[in-house]
């Protein structure tokens, strides 16, 4: 009798361990987001009329921020056709993001972000972002 009890109280631990736990995201599932990142360079950064035509951005940093985290969880850069993956995520809301040269004029002329909120719905889930446009002078 002594070793039932044991085994009933191990058991109503683990099921209750396991149906408690709140998964958070991060790495460790089986989703991932895949994005590419494309450049666009200009004469005058204010002016789109200046722009050469759109190129795959090679090396260029991308973040990933997991949840409501403040700052990035990760990084990678894009190869050399302008592609990015962040593999082996659990669900759930994840921000995307890298940084472009500033084209509103403002000045003194910072870089500005480009980023896009993305959600892994389901355990191997595959997230296509739209393409991100990063700008720099000619």
């Amino acid at each position: 009798m002594k070793r039932n009890s044991r085994s009933l109280v191990l058991s109503l631990c683990t099921f209750l361990c396991l149906g408690g736990c709140v998964q958070t995201p991060g790495e460790g599932g089986r989703g991932s987001i895949v994005g590419h990142i494309q450049e666009e360079a200009r004469l005058v950064l204010t002016n789109p009329s200046t722009a050469a035509a759109p190129y795959a951005a090679t090396d260029h940093d991308v973040f990933l921020i997991y949840g409501e985290n403040i700052g990035p969880d990760d990084q990678v850069e894009t190869n050399h056709q302008g592609d990015f993956v962040f593999p082996w995520l659990r669900p759930g809301d994840y921000t995307v993001y890298t940084y472009s040269k500033d084209t509103s004029g403002v000045v003194p002329a910072r870089d500005m972000v480009v980023l896009q909120a993305v959600t892994i719905e389901s355990n191997t889930q595959t997230v296509t972002l739209d393409t991100l446009t990063v700008f720099d002078n000619i």
